[in-house]
């Protein structure tokens, strides 16, 4: 499943923004009947926090399993911010 995060917004930051999204995309995820992996793909995003990052992927990752949650069209300072909140 595919999961456009450029539409909860371009500037995704703060940590109660990234609980938000966890929830709605937790709640997009488990209405489906697809049981794929849960792919966030960035393209369109211009921002990205790391306290944004941390809240949905720990959610996410807690969840679902870290296998199960991959990462798409990332721009090159959004996956550093990933790769530091990942460690």
């Amino acid at each position: 499943m595919i999961i456009q995060m450029s539409k909860f917004n371009t500037v995704l930051n703060g940590r109660p923004a990234g609980r938000e999204d966890f929830l709605r995309i937790a709640q997009i995820v488990n209405g489906s009947a697809e049981k794929d992996n849960v792919i966030l793909d960035f393209s369109g995003v211009e921002v990205l926090t790391p306290s944004y990052a941390d809240e949905l992927l720990q959610g996410l990752r807690g969840k679902y399993g870290s296998e199960k949650v991959d990462i798409s069209n990332v721009s090159d300072i959004a996956n550093e911010v990933i790769m530091a909140v990942s460690e």
